[in-house]
């Protein structure tokens, strides 16, 4: 409803392709989410960092504290937060682990992730903006999540358009018929766009899909 598209959305690919929302079929499906012990090891490796951490759960971004940087995040994404126990929230797996900081603290954080490893469980961690870091399930990709999705309606990824900015979006870009990758996107994923389009303040995905779908 905030985004004024109420009625027009058929499958959501979320979390990083860890979730599915299809409303077609009416159905919901988290694949490969992350164990809480897990969750709590990497939160701990970065406990005396100038950070923040949430995990985004039915439409709600969850914390272990209220302060800037989530409420940063919020506002952003136009999601509300909630600030949690996290020791009695870790005790169910998670799709995944967002890592909040300012743009500046960054390096810091990729720096520091460099030193994680765990011998009882694989995660697999990037940076998805300039302010976000995240850890999920290795197994978990954008790609993953559409080839499931679009599969259940006899769809392959290569008749898919896809959308896209961050170092995240870059297997989707490259494995989607057309991958399109806005002006402002990280080099890495306009490296293998097959389009660039404008920027997500002036229109990118509408002007595209005006000029050359529609």
């Amino acid at each position: 409803k905030v985004w004024g598209i109420e009625g027009l959305v058929d499958i959501i690919v979320g979390t990083g392709g860890a979730e599915i929302y299809d409303y077609c079929l009416d159905q919901a499906k988290s694949n490969y989410p992350l164990d809480g012990r897990l969750i709590a090891m990497i939160m701990e490796h970065y406990a005396d960092m100038e950070v923040n951490f949430a995990i985004p759960e039915n439409g709600i971004l969850y914390s272990p504290k209220d302060d800037e940087l989530i409420q940063m995040l919020a506002t952003g994404d136009r999601v509300p937060y909630e600030v949690v126990d996290f020791k009695d929230y870790l005790k169910e797996p998670k799709a995944k682990l967002i890592i909040i900081c300012h743009p500046e603290y960054m390096d810091k954080v990729v720096e520091r992730s460099h030193a994680f490893h765990s011998d009882e469980f694989k995660s697999a961690s990037l940076k998805t903006a300039s302010e976000l870091y995240e850890y999920m399930d290795p197994r978990n990709s954008k790609t993953a999540g559409l080839i499931e999705a679009l599969g259940a309606h006899g769809i392959d990824i290569k008749e898919a358009v896809t959308f896209g900015d961050a170092d995240n979006d870059y297997d989707m870009t490259l494995n989607a018929g057309v991958g399109v990758v806005m002006a402002n996107g990280s080099e890495k994923t306009k490296s293998v766009a097959d389009a660039l389009t404008d920027d997500n303040d002036h229109d990118g995905i509408g002007n595209y899909i005006f000029a050359h779908i529609l």
